[in-house]
Parts: C-alpha cells; sequence; structure tokens
C-alpha cells in the first residue's frame, strides 16, 4: 500500500510542476494550451486510479495531512492559471477590437485619388 501511496503524492508533484510552468508561461509567445490540457487531464485521470487503489485508512494522519495540502496547493496553483487566463483572453479581446477598428478606419480612405 506504501507503494501506491508514494506514487500519487509524485504524480501530485508532477502536477505541481506542470501548472507551475505553466504559469511561468509568457502567453503572448507560442503556448501550446490543448497540449498542456490534455496532458494534465490524462495526469489527473491517473492520479485517479492511484488513488483508488490506495486505503486511505491505512495511510498515518502525517502523510493525508501533508498529501491533502498539495491537493490543495494544487487547487490555489489552478486558481492563479484561471486568472491569468482570464487576463490573457482579455487582453486578446482588446487586440481584436483594436483591429477592428483600424479596419473600419481604413475603409473611409479614398486611395484611387493617390498619384
Amino acid at each position: 500500500m506504501e507503494k501506491f501511496t508514494l506514487l500519487f503524492e509524485e504524480f501530485l508533484m508532477k502536477a505541481i510542476t506542470m501548472t507551475e510552468s505553466m504559469i511561468a508561461k509568457d502567453f503572448s509567445q507560442d503556448v501550446h494550451f490543448e497540449n498542456f490540457t490534455s496532458n494534465r487531464e490524462r495526469l489527473f485521470l491517473v492520479i485517479d486510479q492511484i488513488s483508488k487503489q490506495i486505503n486511505w485508512t491505512e495511510v498515518d494522519d502525517e502523510k493525508r495531512t501533508e498529501l491533502n495540502r498539495q491537493i490543495d496547493y494544487i487547487k490555489k496553483l489552478d486558481e492563479k492559471l484561471v486568472v491569468k487566463l482570464q487576463e490573457y483572453q482579455a487582453e486578446v479581446k482588446n487586440d481584436i477590437e483594436k483591429t477592428v477598428r483600424q479596419k473600419e478606419n481604413i475603409k473611409g480612405y479614398n486611395l484611387s485619388d493617390v498619384k
């Protein structure tokens, strides 16, 4: 049973590392969100399967507390990531609106009179 607990903790750490690295990225650069989300989804499916193999009554309280602390940390990282994604979404939306306004302004020019 200890083997599954260690495996569970290892995969939690991978989830933490993966999320922290995504938060640290500059979204204006080439970021592959679809790879991140699909890999993270698979990771959490594995974590779920491992957790079902653990008899949690046999895990000591200190270890359970530590694992719960890591899970809470992942939740906080998720909140930070969502906020960062929302900020990036607003930035992209503003850029698109600005581009559309510039396009509308250019339509008003009569370029056939230019010699």
